[in-house]
């Protein structure tokens, strides 16, 4: 009898806790979803999970992405393009983390920024925080960004292949006017053919007709160019031989490759510094979006706190 009663009130002890131990796995798993306004960042340099809060982060990924002198309205534009991006990804994320970043090397994020640029990044942080830009029905949209177009920005389903009315080419005519908007690099015959040969090349005839067909876009971005047997894409190239973007012209000239390249980056979205000319005309952080991404709605987050 008494080791019936001793059984029986280690049963009713076991079902009294297990709402205490749902509760605290509950809590564990909801961690995340009750932190709105943090970012959980999973740090690949070690492999850790790294919190941190919106405003913070919105100053950390300006700063990553735009020089401090640019134009006010040009780092509000910036900003809201950031914290629609990263919010899409934390938005969309099916893990305990958002997004991955080696925060050893800054990637997507700065943590020590020198005091006065940190002063203007985070006024401009402030004017806007919070904003993003939403479809018509409220939805976080898919955006790009990148340094210098080619003049003429490019759409999301040429070069990564997916439809957005928000991503298509429109004029970004300030890009021509900046220092790193032609870039150039040469090879020589021999080094060209060895580069090449080890992507699996394989010449014949003339240097002179290494170089076949090239398919561009409307905008110049490279989608695809014959070289000797194979068929790269622009993309391919432009890592083979470290180029700013996969907009270029490719010659043979005096024993030698030239690679003529316009813009910087993948030409999708906002151009960073077609954003600083046309705010340095006169644009409002609000004209440079809607000039870049179309008819988005620019509203504000129901997520972050101050």
């Amino acid at each position: 009898m008494r080791k019936r009663i001793i059984i029986l009130l280690f049963l009713m002890a076991i079902m009294a806790i297990l709402p205490f131990i749902s509760m605290k796995n509950t809590v564990k798993e909801d961690a995340k979803d009750t932190q709105k306004n943090v970012f959980h960042v999973l740090d690949t340099s070690c492999n850790q999970i790294t919190a941190i809060n919106d405003r913070d982060f919105c100053i950390g990924a300006l700063a990553y992405e735009m020089p401090s002198d640019f134009s006010k309205e040009a780092l509000k534009a910036q900003c809201i393009a950031c914290y629609t991006h990263f919010s899409k990804l934390r938005e969309d994320s099916k893990e305990n983390y958002d997004f991955k970043a080696n925060l050893s090397k800054n990637e997507f994020y700065l943590k020590d920024i020198p005091a006065e640029s940190k002063k203007i990044y985070s006024q401009a942080v402030d004017e806007v925080f919070g904003k993003v830009l939403t479809d018509s029905k409220g939805n976080l949209i898919k955006i790009a960004y990148h340094a210098i177009s080619s003049g003429q920005t490019e759409s999301a389903k040429d070069i990564f292949g997916f439809e957005s009315e928000f991503l298509q080419p429109v004029s970004s005519a300030g890009d021509v006017n900046v220092s790193g908007y032609l870039s150039s690099k040469e090879f020589s015959g021999n080094t060209f053919q060895k580069i090449m040969s080890e992507k699996g090349v394989s010449f014949s005839g003339e240097a002179s007709q290494w170089i076949g067909d090239i398919i561009r876009t409307n905008s110049g971005t490279v989608l695809k160019i014959q070289i000797g047997n194979k068929t790269f894409s622009g993309a391919e190239i432009r890592e083979i031989f470290s180029l700013r973007s996969a907009d270029f012209d490719i010659m043979y000239s005096n024993n030698k490759f030239i690679l003529t390249v316009y813009g910087y980056g993948h030409g999708v979205g906002m151009s960073q510094y077609g954003a600083d000319s046309m705010a340095k005309q006169g644009a409002t952080y609000e004209e440079i979006i809607h000039h870049y991404y179309g008819n988005c709605l620019i509203q504000k987050s129901s997520q972050p706190k101050s």
